[in-house]
């Protein structure tokens, strides 16, 4: 590599020695996934959003007979998905070693935190699909990344074209141009080199990658790891069921719930710190008004 840090990380120079060779052991990051699956109960992050919604008041302008509690404007509402998406990133932001990934058998720390995800144009087989990459702060609240990630949503589905759309489009016609596109764009990225604009408009160079195929009403599968560009965390969320638990009374009650399935580059950092990571999230999810002040960055490990 040309240079030792890079445009979107800086390089991780306080390794353990497992940690620093393991690179070199697994040496693809297909061959790296581990794969995390948990059904989260979303009874409480539901209602939150039915409440949040209610209090931002009809939307102005909507037609008579709309639902009462629709949401004051897009860029405003609350959903399942942004509240996962929120517990995701407050989680990352709390447990920073998950923003880190793995490039030319070393170990970056990512400069920002940021989340790609699909976004389907139309509920149909015809309709078209965009990528939406959303940046975020460390101290965003759940009505920020909320804002964010509507923003992205609404990007996307209005066609607009990416930062980078017009070079594609090029490279698409051009004979050749794919393949010399992406020869360049690999050389460069391996010496560290890689323009910065053209990895903030990749949406595979972020922190976690998110499918969201519940909104089309599918089961949940585990997701495969890219080995092009930087994400290390990939997780799927499923349509919503319900299921019944246990009461202290010996009686038994309906909760919904929410398959979610997690593929992470295991090189990143060790099994227990995964594993505390996925109870923070699930705790976030349990308790999302936890979600509406920043976090408290004392807490942040060095």
């Amino acid at each position: 590599m040309l240079f030792y840090d890079r445009s979107d990380g800086l390089r991780v120079r306080d390794l353990r020695s497992f940690n620093a060779i393991l690179p070199y052991v697994v040496r693809r990051r297909n061959e790296a996934g581990v794969f995390f699956s948990k059904d989260i109960e979303v009874e409480a992050a539901m209602a939150y959003v039915r409440r949040k919604n209610v209090e931002l008041g009809p939307q102005p302008g909507a037609p008579a007979g709309s639902p009462a509690g629709a949401p004051s404007s897009e860029a405003e509402r609350y959903s399942l998905f942004g509240v996962l998406i929120a517990a995701a990133l407050r989680t990352i932001a709390l447990k920073p070693r998950l923003n880190r990934f793995v490039h030319g058998r070393a170990i970056y720390q990512r400069r920002g935190i940021s989340a790609s995800f699909i976004v389907k144009k139309a509920l149909t087989e015809a309709a078209t699909e965009g990528s939406a990459k959303v940046s975020f702060e460390a101290g965003d609240d759940i009505a920020t990344a909320s804002e964010k990630i509507n923003a992205g949503i609404s990007r996307a589905r209005s066609g607009a074209p990416g930062p980078d759309d017009r070079e594609f489009d090029l490279a698409h016609r051009f004979p050749f141009g794919k393949g010399i596109l992406t020869f360049f764009f690999r050389l460069l990225d391996r010496f560290n080199v890689a323009p910065a604009r053209m990895l903030e408009a990749d949406p595979l160079f972020t922190s976690m990658y998110v499918a969201n195929l519940g909104s089309i009403g599918l089961d949940t599968p585990y997701h495969n790891l890219y080995d092009w560009g930087t994400a290390s965390v990939f997780m799927v969320v499923g349509r919503i069921f319900q299921k019944e638990l246990r009461r202290g009374s010996g009686g038994t009650e309906l909760r919904h719930f929410v398959t979610i399935k997690f593929t992470v580059d295991e090189r990143i950092a060790e099994g227990i710190y995964f594993a505390h990571a996925a109870a923070l999230f699930q705790r976030l999810v349990a308790r999302p008004e936890s979600l509406e002040t920043p976090p408290d960055l004392s807490e942040i490990e060095a």
